[in-house]
């Protein structure tokens, strides 16, 4: 994370988008949530952050509704719109 935090504060315009499943053994999701809310930036960048999660395990485009959600997350990321239903 580290590294994550350097690159955006040389590129305060960087974006990133933190998605995962509740479900997750592997990467467990409040974990991600947690190092993410502890980066060491300036608090003008936490709202470059934004977090997607679904009703899966760490594979999660192997259920058809979490993959329809990811899929859902990225494009609104992409567009700038933030993940949809937060």
């Amino acid at each position: 994370m580290p590294d994550l935090a350097a690159a955006m504060k040389l590129n305060p315009a960087l974006r990133v988008l933190v998605a995962g499943g509740y479900f997750d053994l592997a990467t467990p999701y409040y974990s991600a949530v947690y190092t993410a809310r502890h980066l060491p930036i300036p608090a003008s960048l936490n709202g470059n952050v934004s977090y997607c999660f679904f009703a899966a395990g760490h594979m999660g485009y192997v259920n058809p509704d979490a993959l329809k959600r990811v899929h859902d997350c990225v494009g609104a990321f992409i567009d700038g719109a933030g993940p949809p239903g937060g």
